[in-house]
């Protein structure tokens, strides 16, 4: 399992539509892209106004059914930059419905283009990949005070190294994450036994799957974390042939929307 090649794209200051508008790089075969974009709190009535161009009835409408605005905003931002992503890399034409497998991820039937979504406070992630499975997640780097027990359902391996680690709520945090974007490149979500795959829990930002899932080798998993803040841990992983990972970070600035 050899670590991709790690590019960091110049990040940027944008508007919510110019972030939306911006001219996706090239993505050439066996690569992927991470792209993400911090919402400003201030500029939050503004921006569903931006996303109605790129996001269907219906997401609108569950937006709406959100109890917090910041679950609704983090939902319409993050389908409009996928959908925006798909129709800059033409996989698709106007504002279709995205195609779901059965566990919920989006999907491109019939494309080499794969992504998926996460969201967690004010950031928003994309990951995007050619001729490979995507998963990406974001958390918190707040660990849930009943972090522990959340971890019983975990690999043996992973509980065991939680426990010892001098930081077990970051630890605990780091898996999590770790997990998740390796569930959500399956396919399969929270549906994958938490219990049958394991990841390392320590403080190495690549190569930290040790044991794939199943119907999966290791040798064609390729896992590195997302660049960390004091508020976010978050991980991106790809199945399949993945030789480079680039990771762009855009921020919503305080101007207009």
């Amino acid at each position: 399992m050899a670590a991709p090649d790690l590019q960091m794209i110049p990040p940027a200051v944008l508007s919510a539509q110019a972030a939306l508008d911006i001219t996706f790089p090239v993505l050439p075969l066996h690569a992927a892209l991470c792209i993400s974009v911090t919402l400003a709190p201030a500029l939050f009535a503004g921006i569903p106004n931006c996303c109605y161009e790129y996001t269907s009835l219906s997401e609108q409408e569950r937006a709406g059914r959100f109890l917090h605005t910041e679950d609704a905003l983090r939902h319409l931002y993050g389908r409009a930059l996928l959908r925006r992503a798909a129709l800059a890399y033409g996989v698709m034409r106007g504002i279709q419905e995205f195609e779901l497998n059965p566990w919920g991820k989006p999907v491109f039937p019939g494309a080499s283009l794969q992504g998926n979504i996460s969201h967690s406070g004010m950031q928003v992630w994309l990951a995007l990949a050619r001729d490979c499975e995507i998963g990406i997640d974001i958390e918190s780097a707040q660990a849930p005070a009943d972090f522990a027990e959340i971890a019983t359902s975990f690999h043996p391996q992973e509980r065991q190294s939680i426990r010892e680690a001098s930081d077990a709520p970051q630890a605990m945090m780091r898996c999590w994450s770790r997990k998740e974007a390796v569930a959500k490149a399956v396919g399969r979500g929270l549906s994958l036994p938490l219990d049958s795959y394991a990841v390392d829990c320590g403080i190495d930002a690549t190569d930290w799957l040790r044991h794939a899932p199943p119907g999966t080798e290791l040798p064609n998993w390729h896992c590195v974390d997302l660049p960390p803040t004091p508020d976010h841990v978050g991980a991106v992983s790809a199945h399949g042939d993945c030789r480079q990972i680039r990771i762009w970070q855009l921020n919503i600035g305080t101007g207009s929307v």
